[in-house]
C-alpha cells in the first residue's frame, strides 16, 4: 500500500522508496532529476568542453545505475555521485594527456568563449561568464587542481594521490593558476 497523498515528503524520500522497492530504473531517474544539472556543471568545470562533459555524465549515471546497491545512505546521493564524477573526470583527463592534440588559436578562442558555472554565477551572471571564460583559458591540470582544492575542498595530499603529482608541485600550480585567473578576471572588469 502506498503513502497517503496528503503527506509531505522530503526530497530524498522518493529515492528511498524506489531503492527499498528495488526499482533501480526509477531510482536512477530520480537521481538524474535531482542531481543531473549539478553533476553536469561539476564535470564541465573539470573538462572544459560540453561534448566531453555529456559523454562523461552519461558514463557517471550508467555507473551509478550499476552501483546503486552500494549507496548506503540515499540522503548522501549527491556526495556519492560527485565521487563517481570526480573519478570519471580524472580518468578522462588522464586519457586526454595520453592523447595530446595541438589546438590552434581559433579553437582556443572557441573554448574560452564556452560557458560553465561556478560559485559566484548565481549572484551576477556577468561575473559567472567572466569566471567561465577565464577558467576555460587555464590548462586542464591547473583547472583540475583549482576544482579539487576549492570546490571539493580536498587537501593537497589527497589531490596528490588522485593526480600522481607531488603536493609541492600542486601548490605551485595552484598559485600560478590563481594568479592567472585573477589577472584574467581583472581584465574583464571583475575586481575583489
Amino acid at each position: 500500500m502506498g503513502r497517503p497523498l496528503n503527506v509531505q515528503t522530503e526530497p530524498g524520500d522518493d529515492l528511498v522508496v524506489a531503492l527499498e522497492a528495488g526499482n533501480y530504473r526509477l531510482a536512477i531517474e530520480i537521481l538524474v532529476l535531482q542531481h543531473g544539472d549539478y553533476i553536469y556543471s561539476y564535470c564541465r568545470r573539470f573538462l572544459g568542453t560540453a561534448t566531453e562533459t555529456e559523454d562523461v555524465a552519461q558514463t557517471i549515471f550508467t555507473q551509478a545505475l550499476q552501483s546503486l546497491k552500494e549507496l548506503s545512505d540515499p540522503h548522501l546521493a549527491r556526495v556519492w555521485l560527485r565521487g563517481i564524477a570526480r573519478h570519471r573526470c580524472l580518468d578522462r583527463l588522464r586519457a586526454r594527456r595520453r592523447d595530446l592534440e595541438i589546438i590552434d588559436d581559433d579553437e582556443l578562442c572557441v573554448l574560452a568563449d564556452q560557458q560553465l558555472s561556478l560559485a559566484y554565477a548565481h549572484n551576477d551572471p556577468r561575473i559567472g561568464r567572466a569566471l567561465d571564460e577565464c577558467l576555460d583559458c587555464l590548462d586542464a591540470r591547473s583547472r583540475e587542481v583549482l576544482i579539487l582544492r576549492f570546490h571539493d575542498e580536498l587537501p593537497f595530499e589527497e589531490i596528490s594521490r588522485l593526480t600522481s603529482t607531488t603536493a609541492g608541485a600542486l601548490r605551485v600550480r595552484l598559485m600560478r593558476a590563481l594568479l592567472t585567473l585573477r589577472r584574467c578576471l581583472e581584465s574583464k572588469g571583475v575586481r575583489q
